[in-house]
């Protein structure tokens, strides 16, 4: 089987326009995302799926592997699966399992990801897996710029959400991980299908794949991802990274 990491790369950001360009320790963000990703053992290939030339042009200089999307799409999913055509084009055979690695992720466990590709190709049921970690605590249960789910008793997602569920769960809950590995069946699905009344309502698009009968795995990782969203982030995720040297 034949599995793809491509990595949505977009210059304007409301929190931190030109983000995937911004220094991290003498590299730009996304090539030390893109480097993380290509030490997959189990991808075929890694991509950047981009929007803008700056972008474009940097990958192509540090030798990595880049696709143009359009500018007008509604989500990140929407602009993974217009890459998906032009990757098989590109590399001349079929993507069976697609996994979408966040771009402000230069910390991302690539182990992780490997096992998120593992039981796409093991377990064909399973339409998508995911990633979470524990909770660190209260304060993270009840921040809605975390995102929590909760599953059934076999490890697949019963619901995402901003709020803090289950109630007064801060232990039964985790926080979610914003890595996506799709079937390439429900990739190409996904732009056919209207924004659902739940996703509208928390911001968030895996539940369009929820409330259409999709069944997405969640598989706990104990290496919770240190992203970068704001310009204040980078000197936390410096400090990592010369850590872990």
């Amino acid at each position: 089987m034949n599995a793809v990491i491509v990595i949505p790369a977009r210059y304007a950001s409301t929190r931190f326009p030109g983000k995937p360009l911004a220094d991290i320790d003498g590299k730009t963000l996304i090539q030390r995302v893109y480097e993380r990703a290509a030490g997959s053992t189990s991808a075929r290939a890694t991509y950047v799926a981009t929007d803008d030339s700056r972008i474009f042009h940097h990958v192509r200089s540090f030798g990595g592997r880049v696709v143009s999307t359009r500018e007008d799409h509604q989500s990140g999913t929407d602009r993974i699966e217009e890459a998906l055509g032009a990757i098989e084009h590109a590399e001349g055979w079929a993507c069976d399992q697609i996994v979408n690695v966040q771009g402000d992720e230069p910390l991302i466990d690539i182990g992780s990801v490997d096992r998120v590709i593992e039981v796409l190709q093991s377990e064909s049921a399973v339409d998508v897996a995911t990633l979470a970690c524990r909770l660190r605590g209260e304060d993270e249960f009840r921040d809605r710029d975390v995102v929590k789910v909760v599953t059934d008793l076999f490890g697949n997602a019963l619901y995402f959400s901003r709020a803090p569920i289950p109630h007064d769960g801060a232990t039964l809950a985790r926080r979610h991980i914003g890595v996506y590995g799709y079937q390439a069946r429900v990739l190409r699905a996904f732009p056919g299908l209207a924004p659902s009344p739940l996703e509208q309502q928390e911001k968030l698009e895996q539940l369009r794949l929820l409330q259409n009968g999709f069944r997405i795995r969640v598989l706990e990782t104990d290496k919770p991802h240190l992203g970068v969203d704001r310009p204040s982030d980078i000197e936390r995720v410096v400090h990592e990274l010369r850590k872990s040297h």
